[in-house]
């Protein structure tokens, strides 16, 4: 392969990890974002999940300041709130209240705020040019294989590499069929689930002794969960969400009535008073949704697809922006080694990077009876079980629960948690309890 030109599409945060990585391996790279980028920290219409509660865990944002030196600098400096875990929130767990162990770390902030300190970094490197307000319509074929894309301008853009990061709308499948590829397999699991957000004034001088709030749905017996978490500008994010259908809503009213629904009134009783800074906006694209590209028996020269295009999961969970970083990683590790068949390579590593997040994400989703899916297999039932034991005796037990954080974290696979010393806790616990 040449290292000539390489063009990634769409300018989600996958997209964006994508330009950074082939920067090291490529003379010159494009960037192709259908919307315009705005100055600042703004929210802009091609991300519309970015209203909602975003959060980065511990992997992900260690790659991204191995590929940014100094951005979790420059995101406390614009005002991100370092959150001690579980230690400065009120963690309702399915299992109830967590006890508040000093065990990890977090930035909280909001999701324009990141993705405007990845495009400062990106601007200034001069073998990059972003071509905003344009689309890719199409790819241009070298026989079976990827020779650069079509644009909705009628420009043919030649490249030796060409990413796809557009995200759930991905049209691969469509393009890959006009080269003679057939449609990967699809993994559908749906638990009906809707947002609605909105941003709160913290009021002056508050201090109840904690700095966040997660309440927790305990299905198949509740659907609702909540989120209060700080962000920069000293306010809150409040998400609330609903599965099985159960929506969170956006009108005035409805959105307190909801909150009070949640398994303990604390959020309710914290935004009652408080001051809205936003209108209510509402989200419900949620479903988790594989392609197995990995699977296809064959696979184009000069085409890759990577974050939600290839794997998109319920946002609930705060996984897809690490996986993002996991998948990037494996891009630079595949143009490290042998460049023969880097594609292939590289779609099996993007499936295996996602698998962990799979299985909690739709582990958990699988809960609901109303989910969309297809039957849950007895394996399911039975993780789902033990599951519930572990989260149980890391309410109580801060090796477990260092444990548990780091799997959810995706610093440790899910099958850390069968480890012995988790095991003989987790036992230990069920024999004390009633």
């Amino acid at each position: 392969m040449n290292r000539d030109h390489a063009v990634v599409i769409g300018g989600s945060l996958a997209g964006l990890l994508a330009v950074r990585v082939l920067l090291d391996h490529f003379d010159r790279v494009t960037l192709v974002e259908r919307d315009r980028f705005p100055a600042g920290a703004a929210f802009r219409p091609g991300i519309p999940q970015s209203r909602h509660l975003h959060v980065l865990w511990t992997r992900g944002m260690e790659l991204m300041e191995d590929l940014f030196p100094g951005l979790e600098e420059t995101l406390i400096h614009a005002g991100a709130v370092e959150l001690k875990v579980p230690a400065d929130a009120l963690w309702l767990t399915s299992a109830g209240w967590r006890t508040r162990f000093d065990l990890a770390r977090l930035l909280t902030f909001s999701r324009p705020l990141l993705d405007w300190a990845v495009r400062a970094r990106l601007a200034a490197s001069p073998s990059l040019d972003v071509l905003e307000g344009n689309e890719v319509t199409g790819l241009l074929p070298r026989g079976a294989d990827v020779a650069g894309v079509a644009l909705r301008s009628g420009e043919a853009m030649a490249a030796d590499l060409v990413v796809d990061a557009t995200g759930r709308g991905s049209r691969a499948p469509a393009w890959l069929g006009t080269l003679g590829y057939p449609a990967p397999p699809e993994t559908l699991v749906d638990p009906l689930l809707g947002y609605a957000s909105r941003y709160y004034a913290i009021p002056p001088g508050f201090d109840p002794g904690w700095k966040a709030l997660y309440l927790q749905a305990d299905p198949p017996a509740t659907r609702r969960t909540g989120g209060l978490f700080p962000q920069e500008g000293g306010r809150w994010i409040c998400s609330l969400s609903g599965a099985g259908g159960d929506y969170g809503p956006t009108g005035e009213d409805a959105f307190l009535e909801f909150a009070k629904g949640l398994r303990d009134p604390v959020l309710y009783e914290t935004i009652r008073d408080a001051e809205p800074l936003s209108p209510i906006c509402g989200f419900r694209r949620t479903a988790n949704h594989r392609r197995h590209y990995e699977r296809l028996p064959a696979w184009p020269r000069g085409f890759v697809v990577m974050g939600d295009a290839a794997c998109a999961f319920n946002p609930i969970y705060g996984q897809g922006m690490s996986v993002a970083a996991i998948s990037a990683l494996e891009l630079d590790r595949c143009l490290r080694d042998e460049p023969d068949g880097l594609e292939r390579r590289f779609q099996r590593r993007v499936a295996r990077s996602a698998s962990g997040a799979w299985l909690i994400a739709t582990g958990e989703d699988l809960r609901y009876r109303e989910t969309e899916a297809a039957p849950t297999r007895l394996r399911t039932r039975l993780i789902n079980s033990y599951v519930d034991r572990v989260v149980a005796t890391a309410n109580v037990n801060p090796r477990v629960c260092a444990s548990l954080l780091e799997v959810i974290a995706l610093s440790s696979p899910p099958a850390s948690l069968f480890s012995p010393a988790v095991l003989a806790r987790v036992t230990a616990n069920r024999l004390r309890s009633p």
